[in-house]
């Protein structure tokens, strides 16, 4: 199935334009990506991409395009559930952090669960998933084991995600 993105231009206003997945970026042009931080226990939600994807094998959190129509939020509980089998409202996921790249908006959300759910990969997009304390994930960004643009935005979210993580011995 062929995805269809809306185009953006630097002030994340939209163009009015459909582009067609992988199909290069107009001049100037972006399209909206979001990521969902799910956290439950101190631990965070990674996937393994399929190896026919792109960025195949590689770690990741829940990431993805928005299809065109859709919103931020929108997209964000759609690529989690795509990508894991996790429900969430769209009002559930607060976001969390916005990045303007040459090519993208990139909107982080955070999902944070009390009791660690049921994950069901989508055998298209994902073969693997890991509960990792943000410092195994900095330790899988180190070694190249994480899709390189998550890798270099992580150690940035690795001191805000602290903020969400209980002390050792708390609930």
């Amino acid at each position: 199935m062929t995805e269809y993105w809306d185009l953006l231009d630097q002030n994340r206003n939209p163009l009015g334009t459909l582009h067609r997945r992988g199909d290069p970026l107009p001049a100037g042009a972006r399209h909206l990506c979001v990521e969902v931080i799910t956290l439950c226990r101190g631990r965070m939600l990674t996937t393994r991409r399929h190896p026919q994807k792109h960025n195949g094998g590689f770690w990741e959190v829940t990431t993805g395009s928005a299809l065109a129509g859709a919103t931020s939020r929108a997209a964000a509980v759609r690529e989690l559930y795509d990508e894991t089998g996790l429900r969430a409202k769209e009002q559930d996921p607060p976001l969390a952090a916005r990045l303007l790249t040459p090519r993208i908006f990139s909107d982080t959300y955070l999902l944070i669960l009390p009791e660690r759910p049921a994950v069901t990969l989508q055998s298209t997009e994902t073969v693997d998933y890991a509960w990792l304390t943000p410092a195994e994930m900095l330790e899988r960004c180190r070694r190249g084991l994480v899709i390189g643009h998550l890798a270099e935005r992580f150690a940035c979210y690795c001191s805000r995600l602290n903020e969400f993580i209980p002390e050792e011995g708390t609930p």
